[in-house]
């Protein structure tokens, strides 16, 4: 069974056989796994709608998958495995609702910060409204300004469309990082943050053990 583009289980399963969590070899290609799996089922439809440059609604359609998106990234970052209507972390303790997903993602991203207090606003008046009633809700707008360089406007309830997506590309592009090298997400952020070199961050592999977690989860329940 496919899983990620082309790739199949039977892939993965190989691949994972000649992991070593503390050996940075086939890291990048353990991610890979990761980007084909995002790249074609979230990213490239966002951006083909994206790339439309209409205003007719189409934003609702670009910020749902974006929810979807960030459910999935915050996910694999801490290994959380969905089942219904638990996540399981990693230390076997669980919690309900993916709410916590949401407050957990605006919580630890620093680009995402600025929604951190209106995080559960976010879930219930734009994730949830998307999905179930295809609007948001609650004062929140949807818009596409690419003049804007702003995630919302001061603070206020506007999402800028294409800059959500770009600020949630460069997750994913440290979530990489990380992967690869074999240290913390926090690490990266910070490395990048301060222009520090990546040679001297401290080794952890946590990251990579919640990954293989959940894509063990994604071939088991595939």
């Amino acid at each position: 069974m496919k899983i990620a583009g082309e790739l199949t289980i039977k892939d993965w399963e190989d691949l994972e056989k000649k992991l070593v969590l503390n050996n940075d070899e086939l890291w990048g290609l353990a991610f890979h796994f990761f980007e084909e799996r995002i790249r074609t089922r979230y990213l490239n439809p966002i951006n083909a709608i994206l790339d439309l440059k209409i205003n007719n609604g189409e934003g609702f359609a670009v910020v749902n998958l974006q929810c979807s998106l960030i459910e999935t990234i915050e996910s694999f970052i801490n290994g959380w495995k969905y089942e219904h209507p638990h996540y399981i972390k990693m230390d076997g303790d669980s919690f309900k609702g993916n709410k916590n997903v949401f407050m957990s993602f605006f919580k630890n991203h620093n680009a995402f910060k600025i929604m951190e207090s209106k995080a559960y606003d976010f879930y219930i008046n734009v994730r949830c409204a998307c999905l179930h009633e295809t609007q948001t809700k609650n004062g929140w707008t949807i818009l596409s300004d690419t003049e804007q360089t702003k995630l919302v406007f001061n603070g206020e309830k506007i999402i800028f469309r294409e800059n959500f997506q770009k600020e949630l590309e460069n997750i994913i592009a440290k979530y990489k990082l990380a992967i690869q090298i074999g240290t913390s997400y926090k690490n990266i952020a910070q490395a990048i943050n301060t222009g520090n070199s990546f040679e001297n961050l401290e080794k952890n592999t946590e990251l990579r053990d919640n990954f293989k977690a959940k894509m063990k989860h994604i071939c088991d329940k595939s």
